[in-house]
This record gives C-alpha cells, structure tokens and sequence, in this order.
C-alpha cells in the first residue's frame, strides 16, 4: 500500500516498517464496530482504538474524522495531533 499510494521503493518501505515495528503495538480487537457506514473497514480501526485503550486515532481519512469522537476516543488529523503535543509540552 505504501509503495502504491506514496510511491516508495521498497529499501524505503523496509525501513519505515521497522522503525514502526520498535515503537508499535500488535492489537486484535476484541469488538467489532459497525459505525462508519460509508467505509465499513474503518471500523477495525476503531476497533483496534477501543480494544488497546487509545486516548486518540491520528488519521487523515475524511469518515473516521468525521466522527471526531467515538466513546472517549478522539479522532483528529495529524497537524492537530502535533498541534496538540506542541501545546501539551509547553504546559509542563
């Protein structure tokens, strides 16, 4: 998927891959969602939210941010995201 939408060579791809791998986690939900009605995948994304705990889902996709919230889960765009980091940093 990365290859095709972003075009990366595979050397690439190998890397971003194992760089996520050192600070990601493996979740299989345990629900199943039937919430987003427009892309029904994007439910196992909520899925996987609600099964890991997840305070927010960054995404760029239009029906999840569409939401802007599920439970107590927040839906947000990456430049927010940042935004909000940025801001949470400061406080401190």
């Amino acid at each position: 998927m990365l290859a095709r939408k972003f075009n990366l060579p595979p050397e690439a791809i190998e890397e971003a891959h194992r760089r996520i791998m050192t600070i990601a986690r493996t979740i299989n939900p345990s629900v199943q969602l039937d919430v987003v009605k427009e892309d029904p995948p994007d439910n196992r994304v909520l899925g996987c939210a609600v099964s890991s705990g997840a305070d927010y889902v960054v995404t760029g996709d239009k029906d999840l941010l569409r939401l802007g919230r599920y439970d107590s889960i927040g839906i947000i765009n990456p430049s927010d995201f940042l935004d909000f980091l940025h801001e949470s940093s400061q406080i401190r």
